[in-house]
């Protein structure tokens, strides 16, 4: 019999992924076992890791569990404030590396693997972060109105001393939006808490005409880069 259809028939999935434990945070019970993110059954052999996701953020969160990942969450405080002429790539990458710092060093665990990461919005040369409130959000989604804008996600994969880093970049354009679209918008409170006051996965959906590149990198996580990054490491196969 083969390891699949061992595994099967002991009631295990062939790719489970086994966890050590962190303190995870709290998920609705469909999305929770054991006090651990469980992942669709979709998934990969790996070697013994421990996978943390060093992000507060819901929809990263989201994308890795659809990918088959099993991980604990563990969010990094870190400032997110852009030094002076810094250039998006480097402020997305730096704030990426601060959140997997500042968690890998409460884990110990030679196992354990730390994934940090940051998105950021970049139309007409300015870094759009979150909106401060809905005055902002409705300054970015002017800006993004009837234009193309970029859309960057700096990735961190970090194991102890060893660090894999990755920035994706996708093109994304925008309707032209009328400034009822934009209040309608605004007024569901979607835009808070999400680079460019906007989430593609929402109700944004109807305002984007086409994208050139990764979708979940517009989310907040291009996922296949994870994977490749994670492979680059030697701790999944």
């Amino acid at each position: 019999m083969s390891l699949s259809a061992l595994l099967t028939a002991r009631g295990a999935h062939p790719h489970a992924l086994s966890l050590a434990g962190a303190a995870p945070r709290r998920f609705p019970p469909a999305a929770r076992s054991g006090g651990r993110f469980r992942a669709p059954l979709i998934g990969y052999y790996q070697h013994s890791m421990h996978l943390i996701l060093a992000s507060a953020s819901p929809r990263r969160a989201e994308l890795l569990a659809s990918a088959g990942f099993h991980f604990d969450v563990v969010p990094a405080d870190v400032d997110e404030t852009p030094n002076p002429a810094e250039k998006p790539q480097e402020y997305a990458l730096r704030v990426a590396l601060n959140k997997a710092v500042a968690v890998g060093v409460t884990r110990q665990d030679p196992g354990s693997v730390v994934l940090g990461a940051d998105t950021v919005v970049v139309a007409a040369g300015e870094i759009l972060g979150k909106p401060k409130d809905s005055a902002d959000a409705r300054r970015m989604l002017r800006l993004l109105s009837g234009t193309a804008h970029v859309v960057l996600t700096a990735v961190v994969i970090k194991q102890q001393a060893i660090e894999r880093t990755a920035v994706i970049t996708t093109r994304v354009w925008f309707q032209p939006l009328s400034d009822s679209e934009i209040a309608w918008y605004v007024d569901s409170g979607e835009p808070e808490g999400k680079a460019g006051a906007y989430g593609i996965q929402g109700r944004a959906a109807r305002f984007i005409e086409r994208i050139d590149g990764s979708w979940s990198n517009v989310v907040g996580l291009p996922v296949a880069t994870v994977y490749q990054l994670l492979k680059a490491l030697d701790v999944i196969y």
